[in-house]
């Protein structure tokens, strides 16, 4: 039994289990459970994970709804889905070092990359099994020490807001009409363009930028845009 690996889980979520079977089901990978005597697989976490995801999405949800009052469902639901993702999910796991207290069986060999799926689905079963046995506020303070810090850093990453959609959403939300983009002057030669692009709404052309691509271009001036609005800081 992996004793000191998962009373060091416990110390690194800083949540310690009334009910240590509810831990030990979240931490059982289905490769552990014999298939004749739990054909259905219900003993492994998979059960807890399904639990966990809809908990981490209301968790996040609830988050960015007071940390981002002006974003609309649509703005709301993107980012999420960026926090949330097997990517960010799997670097929690492996900062709190979850695969080496989970349970495997013999036969199980897939675990040399930390941040697999099975890492990521183990913690929503974690995060579903502390919800559990301390209820939504302890589940919610894990998630303030160990997820919520990746909200700031991942919206700081250019490639992952998709500003346009932001510009666009945030109008429709509004009743206003739909952005327009205009390229003001394509230079340069052929294999090395820079594209010069406007950005006007409702008849007022609020901005323009430049990028070595069109898309790339309207990203840019789409984020001018989303300050002005005040959709983005």
């Amino acid at each position: 039994m992996k004793r000191n690996e998962i009373d060091e889980l416990q110390k690194s979520i800083g949540y310690y289990f009334k009910d240590s079977a509810l831990l030990f089901h979240a931490l059982t990978h289905k490769s552990a459970i014999n298939p004749e005597i739990d054909p259905t697989g219900i003993a492994s976490n998979e059960r807890l994970e399904i639990l966990g995801d809809s908990i981490l999405d209301f968790l996040v949800v609830e988050e960015l709804y007071g940390r981002r009052p002006v974003y609309t469902e649509g703005q709301i639901t993107q980012i999420k889905s960026l926090i949330v993702s097997r990517k960010i999910i799997g670097e929690v796991a492996d900062g709190i070092n979850l695969k080496n207290a989970m349970i495997f069986g013999k036969s199980y060999k897939n675990l040399e990359n930390p941040k697999t799926d099975v890492c990521s689905n183990a913690f929503e079963a974690l995060i579903a099994a502390v919800y559990l046995d301390g209820g939504l506020d302890n589940a919610r303070k894990i998630l303030e020490k160990k997820l919520f810090p990746f909200i700031e850093t991942a919206l700081a990453q250019e490639e992952n807001i998709n500003y346009k959609a932001l510009v666009q959403e945030f109008l429709q939300s509004k009743g206003l009409s739909p952005v327009k983009y205009a390229i003001l002057s394509e230079d340069g030669p052929e294999h090395k363009k820079t594209f010069t692009v406007e950005i006007e709404i409702e008849n007022e052309k609020i901005g323009t930028a430049q990028g070595s691509s069109k898309k790339i271009a309207e990203q840019k001036v789409a984020k001018i845009a989303a300050k002005k609005l005040g959709i983005i800081e």
